[in-house]
Formats: C-alpha cells, sequence, structure tokens
C-alpha cells in the first residue's frame, strides 16, 4: 500500500498544531498517523451518516402523511421525557 500513497498538505492553526503535537507525543505516534487515523474516521462517520440519510429518505417516501404525523407525535411524547429535551425547549 505504500508504494500507492500520496502526500498532503495541510494548514492549522497554531492551537490546532499544538493539540496534534502533544497528543502524537503522548500517544507516541507520528502526527502523520494521528491526522491520517482522525480523517479516515472522520470519512468513515461521514459514510455511514449519508447512508443513514438515504435510507431515512426512502423510508420518508414510502410513508404516509398521516404516518409521519403519528411518527411526530410519538417522538414528542418521548423527547418530553429526557430532561435536555425539556431543558433545551424551556421558554428563556
Amino acid at each position: 500500500m505504500l508504494d500507492e500513497a500520496t502526500t498532503l498538505g495541510l494548514r492549522l492553526d497554531p492551537a490546532l498544531s499544538r493539540r496534534l503535537d502533544r497528543f502524537a507525543a503522548t500517544t507516541r505516534r507520528s502526527k502523520s498517523d494521528v491526522a491520517r487515523d482522525a480523517l479516515r474516521a472522520y470519512l468513515d462517520r461521514s459514510s455511514a451518516d449519508e447512508e443513514l440519510r438515504r435510507e431515512l429518505s426512502a423510508i420518508a417516501a414510502a410513508t404516509s402523511e398521516e404516518d409521519l404525523a403519528v411518527l411526530d407525535a410519538i417522538h414528542d411524547d418521548v423527547m418530553r421525557d429526557e430532561p435536555d429535551y425539556r431543558w433545551a425547549t424551556q421558554p428563556a
């Protein structure tokens, strides 16, 4: 795989560069290894998120307006019991 490797240059702001330096030193890894793993994880997560969005879009397209209203009502009932939801929806 190293024969196929490419080089990518990144401009980091000073604070992010210091964080990367500290993290690489703490974990005894190169900055390249840390950045490569972080980029891989970000892309994997983004791909999974995109796949989920496609699946939800397909479900929504196949769901009637009445069913969506029922699901919204159920969601609201469940979220009303969540402390974080109540806090986020309290009037200021």
